[in-house]
């Protein structure tokens, strides 16, 4: 219960404050989270910690991790109050900040007439990237993991709805496959640990990766297209990008077309984090922790 009184707060605070005043508020509670983690948030901060290591290959003493551990934790802030914010954004304002690039892709992924899936990780402020695409014109689905408090998973989903972007539980997959039979987009995350999984190399270690999206769219024929969003350090800005459509062959094996293409994704994103470490806003560790 306390948690969606926070989350309804930080909507309120997120839409009424002046924005340079919200944003200064939402990376003091960060600074704060990381210096005096409390309960689960030990957890998270040692996720985090571990994450940036995998990313920067370095050991969690380096200063460096510390640095950009911290500029998760700010990022994530921004995240949230960038979420809490749309019920009060208007669509010119949405555009003066965020940019969608690479629609040509988009259109092209689209052209084959089989759905696509918009697939990333947790990067940056990806709800942006999907709202931008919709109040563009695309019809945009997101696939989601229910929040386990009804009433925060409610408030999420009411807030994205509002933008146009329909929302479907991963526990109406079926409405998903229609979706695709639509022509239209599924926005999948790829970096959390579900129950069927495939192994990968990311940056020489390995982890796991769920296979869902890529099996998804070798039964529909569906084409995959990796999407990221980044933020411009400076003024703050953002640039939703989709890369060029990736294909998951059909051929004799799956499991080896289903590897080919979980590799072919992985490399996309082993791109974004190597220059953007701090965009990666995952609460869960990747592959095996660090002692």
């Amino acid at each position: 219960m306390w948690v969606y009184l926070l989350y309804k707060v930080g909507e309120f605070f997120s839409c009424f404050l002046p924005s340079s005043l919200a944003y200064w508020v939402a990376k003091r509670l960060a600074d704060l989270c990381f210096l005096i983690p409390i309960g689960k948030y030990r957890s998270y901060k040692k996720a985090v910690v571990h994450n940036v290591c995998l990313v920067l290959g370095k050991d969690k003493k380096d200063p460096l991790v510390r640095e950009t551990a911290l500029g998760v934790y700010r990022n994530f802030a921004k995240y949230l109050r960038e979420f809490l914010w749309l019920p009060g954004l208007d669509q010119n304002r949405c555009f003066g900040m965020v940019t969608p690039l690479g629609a040509e892709n988009l259109d092209c992924a689209l052209s084959k007439k089989k759905g696509v899936i918009l697939l990333s990780i947790h990067f940056g402020n990806w709800e942006w990237g999907g709202l931008s695409l919709a109040l563009s014109g695309y019809k945009v689905n997101f696939l989601v993991r229910p929040h386990e408090n009804k009433r925060t998973d409610r408030l999420f989903n009411h807030i994205r709805e509002k933008k146009r972007i329909k929302v479907i539980p991963l526990t109406r997959l079926k409405e998903g496959i229609k979706v695709l039979k639509r022509n239209e987009i599924l926005a999948i995350l790829a970096d959390e640990n579900l129950e069927q999984t495939m192994k990968a190399k990311l940056f020489s270690q390995e982890v796991d990766i769920p296979a869902g999206p890529f099996r998804l769219a070798r039964r529909t024929k569906a084409v995959i297209t990796p999407a990221f969003i980044v933020r411009n350090r400076w003024d703050g800005r953002q640039r939703g990008i989709v890369e060029a459509p990736l294909e998951v062959k059909k051929g004799e094996s799956e499991e080896k077309d289903l590897q080919e293409a979980v590799n072919s994704f992985i490399q996309i994103v082993e791109d974004y984090l190597r220059y953007y470490p701090d965009h990666w806003l995952l609460l869960e560790p990747k592959g095996e922790f660090k002692k």
